[in-house]
């Protein structure tokens, strides 16, 4: 799935086909908690819901970063 840029994709398919060991192993390297079940088992949907809501945080930064750069640019072609 792409977003309206068409050039980052999810990886929402990459986590769903992803062993609980290591949905859960993602969990612990971002810091994800609160995943558990009373029963001893993980909710993977709450570990792929906070991972692609931290893929899609990481994507809005660069898209800012690449925003300022034009801006940047377009002064100094501007003043030039």
């Amino acid at each position: 799935m792409k977003n309206d840029m068409g050039f980052f994709t999810s990886n929402a398919d990459k986590y769903h086909k992803m062993s609980d060991s290591a949905l859960e192993n993602e969990a612990s390297k971002w810091k994800i908690r609160s995943y558990g079940n009373s029963n001893g088992t993980i909710e993977r949907q709450i570990i792929i819901d906070a991972l692609l809501k931290k893929d899609q945080a990481k994507e809005t930064r660069i898209v800012v970063i690449i925003s300022g750069l034009a801006l940047i640019i377009s002064l100094i072609a501007l003043f030039k």
